[in-house]
């Protein structure tokens, strides 16, 4: 029996675009952004936090400040860089956003006043979220349809695996060359690694009239004649203004918020340690814990989001993350401390990879860049005020045990929103 024709032209050019390669080396590039920038900008900096206190004569609160100035000057670029980045070409922007995150650490290993911190963090804060925050959400919502969650799991979550490595690197590079030279050679390496993926890899989404697509699309008739046409194709999704409608939109942005607060507290896990007793090597071991936990937790979570139940996903996830803070709360052992860092940072996939997965899913592609913006914003302003909190948690009582004990509930919550966030999600989604 032979195998019956195509009915019309539709379905004889209907074809998966599975082998398209441009989206893998997208995926590629944002591997060594996270690996590189994440690990440097984010993982590390509170390794900085004591060294800078002892010789700028500061409390651990106002060092601490300055990785809160950094993320509330980020609020009004987060809030328009999802905008921004549909309207400049992004292998431009994030190269000059790089470049400039790189000049801002050579320069940070000049001063001498807190106040010059605070003014270069509060630049920094504005530079680095196009690249490090949301780049490598966006590109990969963009060009992955089928094994999104794979892709943004691993690249994602490569971050953690980065902040593992880089955490006693940069350790054993302030113990050995003070924190001056730690900071020359961090912007030496995020320009030299990083530069040649964002000027040559770095295209916003793919464009069918030049015959891209995003892994996993199927080509239809419709679209064919776009192409030949050369007419670009409009994004499927909701706007903005129609998510922000949806009951699912708010609970999204209370799990965000929740979840960066409980993530302000890694930048002080390495000062905590030192206040227990360990020393600073010990204590850059059990961040790098939570870094290689991170990266564990991101690239399996997203792995199982695209094969499970997104209910019992997010609930397993956050169920490991608070035994880790409270593991972390109840051990001195450096061993044992490692190990509820490593709990814990496996926990963090709910947030970095959860997070946009749903976004993704549940809005479309259409104004994704804007939705994760608005949605960041609000867990940016949480993480600001959290950073600074947590360290006068620990100038007003000598410990953080009071930060530790409000991440677990805080993770109880977030996954209770997560789940009723995907409940809720609009029907559109559903029928997917």
């Amino acid at each position: 029996m032979t195998a019956t024709p195509a009915k019309n032209p539709a379905q004889a050019q209907t074809q998966t675009q599975q082998k398209n390669w441009k989206p893998w080396l997208v995926f590629l590039g944002c591997c060594i952004l996270s690996f590189i920038g994440f690990a440097f900008i984010v993982n590390t900096m509170g390794l900085y936090f004591a060294p800078l206190g002892e010789e700028l004569g500061a409390t651990r609160a106002q060092v601490a400040s300055a990785a809160s100035v950094l993320t509330l000057a980020s609020i009004p670029t987060i809030l328009v860089a999802g905008s921004i980045m549909k309207r400049i070409d992004s292998r431009i922007l994030i190269s000059v956003c790089i470049a400039a995150c790189s000049a801002l650490f050579f320069a940070q290993s000049l001063f001498t006043e807190l106040w010059q911190f605070y003014v270069s963090f509060a630049l920094m804060g504005v530079a680095f979220v196009i690249p490090i925050a949301l780049a490598p959400s966006v590109l990969l919502a963009n060009w992955f349809e089928k094994k999104l969650g794979l892709a943004m799991g691993i690249a994602l979550g490569i971050s953690g695996l980065g902040g593992m490595v880089f955490n006693p690197v940069v350790s054993s590079w302030i113990t050995t060359f003070g924190w001056r030279m730690s900071y020359r050679i961090t912007a030496l390496i995020i320009l030299a690694c990083i530069l040649p993926f964002s000027l040559f890899v770095f295209k916003y989404r793919p464009l069918a009239e030049k015959g891209e697509y995003a892994y996993g699309h199927e080509v239809g008739a419709s679209e064919t004649v776009k192409k030949n046409a050369a007419e670009p194709t409009e994004p499927e999704g909701l706007t903005l203004r129609q998510a922000a409608r949806t009951k699912s939109f708010a609970l999204l942005i209370l799990v965000s918020v929740l979840l960066q607060s409980v993530a302000a507290l890694v930048q002080h896990v390495s000062g905590m340690e030192l206040a227990q007793g360990l020393t600073l090597e010990q204590g850059s071991l059990v961040v790098s814990g939570i870094m290689f936990g991170a990266a564990v937790g991101k690239a399996t979570i997203g792995i199982l989001l695209d094969k499970m139940k997104t209910q019992v996903v997010i609930a397993l996830y956050a169920a490991v993350g608070l035994a880790g803070w409270a593991l972390m709360a109840l051990t001195t052992v450096p061993a044992l401390a490692a190990c509820a860092g490593f709990l814990a940072g496996v926990g963090q996939g709910v947030v970095l990879i959860s997070l946009p997965w749903m976004i993704r899913l549940f809005f479309g592609v259409k104004d994704y860049a804007m939705i994760l913006s608005v949605i960041s914003v609000a867990g940016s302003v949480a993480s600001a005020v959290a950073n600074t909190l947590h360290g006068m948690v620990f100038d007003a009582f000598g410990s953080y045990l009071p930060s530790l004990g409000a991440n677990v509930a805080f993770y109880v919550l977030a996954a209770v929103c997560a789940i009723a966030a995907y409940m809720l999600r609009p029907a559109a989604s559903k029928e997917a």
